[in-house]
């Protein structure tokens, strides 16, 4: 599922009306799509950033596209990011928490990359939440998640 196609890049939007006319729309386009189960009006779009552009003047009414401020276009979800997203995403019934991002302390802290597991490649902050030191990865500047607890020994610092 994960393409790093030069021409691809990872776009997040939020449904606001009408999911199945979105989701029947986006289809129909032939776009990718991945979304993580407990956030249902959250949607990430695997397409070209014209396509994006295209999508956004279709469905201005019915969905959000977050946008990066300083270009005014929709905003690109970087490749690390998204790879991290889709190793988690099948792993919705592991007590995996969503998180809201508007509290800055769930990002401060060494930066860990997991070497081994089911959650090798994904990387982020370590944070004790529920008794439990879990990695916590921002997916975007909308939603974060929270790991099941990873031993110490397989993480890695980043520099």
């Amino acid at each position: 599922m994960y393409n790093s196609n030069d021409n691809l890049r990872w776009f997040a939007i939020r449904m606001i009306r009408d999911r199945k006319y979105i989701l029947r729309y986006i289809e129909l386009e032939g776009i990718e799509t991945s979304r993580i189960n407990d956030i249902r009006t959250l949607l990430f779009l695997h397409c070209k950033q014209n396509e994006i552009e295209t999508l956004r003047g279709e469905l201005w009414d019915r969905a959000l596209f977050y946008r990066d401020a300083a270009r005014k276009r929709v905003q690109q979800i970087p490749d690390n990011v998204m790879k991290t997203f889709l190793i988690l995403a099948p792993y919705h019934d592991e007590p995996v928490f969503y998180l809201p991002v508007d509290d800055p302390s769930f990002f401060e802290g060494k930066h860990k990359r997991v070497r081994s597991g089911i959650f090798a490649g994904c990387e982020g902050v370590i944070k004790r939440i529920k008794g439990e030191r879990r990695l916590i990865i921002r997916i975007s500047d909308r939603a974060a998640v929270a790991t099941p607890y990873i031993p110490q020994d397989m993480l890695e610092d980043i520099e």
